[in-house]
């Protein structure tokens, strides 16, 4: 995520913090410091999106249980985000994966609530909510058992994405498709985060507002990711394959593929075996320029190539959606697909997304329905 500023690592994966994070530190350090001063407040804050961090780590090793990758967790303002290098396959991994976060909230609140007590006790205060507001040992530690308690309830509402939203989905994916699963949990968080934003703007709750604006936004661009998924699913590797490749022999020049950059729009060539039609490697735009800048006009483009061992391999069956994932995971802006031994061309991400605006139209123009009147 842009403006992001790694803290550390984790089980493997990166801990990162927006720099508008800054911002809610500041407004915690006067918000929470009461009597006790700014740095009980900033105390305070930091162990609330301690528990934050906690719950996305939650989500984040239940993802991994599954063989899903984690890239990192971002602290926002308004919260915390895992982003999984791909979505759950099936209804009871999202399950699985989207309760790990409230459960590990409502494990602390059960640990926290004994210790609360028996400090109390011997403190001579009685349980009472009124206790976070108190600074003081008893009082941060009442205040860590009502935001576990907070952050296990809120997140469980049924308003996507937030967790329960989640739960909704992967309950009614169990008897109807996925994309249709995602709609109908989208609309539902929508009409809620627009009851939330209405509540919160009528109390004067600007982060709540806040709040109920990102689920209203990020639950309708999931569900057109996921759209989108399921489009790019029907489509196979072999159907987003460029008729437009250019392949080159490795004694080919550096000087012979720049001549021929003049006339295609394509940015790699192919390195290929003429004779056992082997792919060697790929030469980039990029590639090609710099060794022209540097004087190797006559080298052979075998010199300034990707070897073949280095760029991941799809197959001509495989639906374009797991392709999309493999460049994504692999951070790789092309992929060599086969014909089960044989080099059939490269995919990059503007072949997918080429693919994708036809079977787009496509899909569009068969729900329109046209009527010859005759008369």
């Amino acid at each position: 995520m842009p403006w992001s500023i790694k803290l550390g690592r984790i089980f493997g994966i990166d801990i990162k913090m927006h720099v508008t994070f800054l911002l809610i530190l500041v407004w915690g350090a006067f918000a929470y410091g009461g009597s006790a001063g700014p740095l009980y407040g900033l105390l305070v804050t930091v162990s609330l999106f301690t528990l934050v961090l906690l719950h996305e780590l939650g989500h984040s090793l239940a993802a991994l249980g599954f063989g899903i990758g984690v890239r990192d967790i971002t602290l926002l303002p308004i919260g915390g985000v895992a982003r999984l290098e791909r979505m759950p396959e099936k209804p009871l991994q999202e399950l699985v994966i989207a309760l790990a976060g409230p459960l590990v909230n409502v494990l602390l609140a059960v640990g926290l609530l004994p210790v609360v007590g028996g400090l109390g006790l011997l403190q001579g205060e009685g349980f009472s909510l009124r206790l976070f507001t108190q600074p003081g040992l008893l009082g941060w530690l009442m205040f860590l058992l009502s935001a576990n308690v907070s952050l296990a309830v809120f997140n469980m509402l049924p308003a996507f994405p937030l967790d329960g939203g989640r739960v909704f989905r992967a309950i009614m994916a169990f008897f109807t498709d996925y994309r249709q699963a995602t709609e109908v949990a989208a609309n539902v968080g929508r009409a809620l985060a627009l009851g939330l934003g209405l509540f919160a703007i009528f109390m004067g709750q600007i982060w709540l507002a806040l709040i109920a604006l990102f689920i209203f936004m990020a639950g309708g661009q999931e569900a057109q990711a996921v759209a989108a998924r399921s489009i790019l699913h029907q489509a196979r590797a072999g159907q987003a394959l460029s008729a437009e490749a250019i392949a080159l022999a490795p004694e080919a020049t550096v000087g012979e593929a720049a001549t021929m950059l003049m006339g295609t729009p394509r940015p790699h060539f192919v390195v290929m075996d003429p004779t056992t039609g082997q792919l060697l490697g790929v030469a980039n735009r990029g590639q090609i320029m710099r060794a022209i800048q540097s004087g190797q006009w006559f080298y052979p483009i075998a010199d300034i190539m990707d070897q073949a061992r280095s760029i991941p391999v799809v197959a001509v069956s495989d639906p374009l959606d797991e392709v999309q994932d493999v460049l994504t995971r692999t951070a790789s802006p092309i992929a060599a697909v086969y014909d089960d031994l044989h080099f059939r061309g490269l995919i990059t991400p503007d072949d997918i997304y080429r693919l994708f605006r036809l079977l787009s139209e496509q899909s569009r123009g068969s729900r329109q329905v046209r009527w010859n009147i005759i008369g």
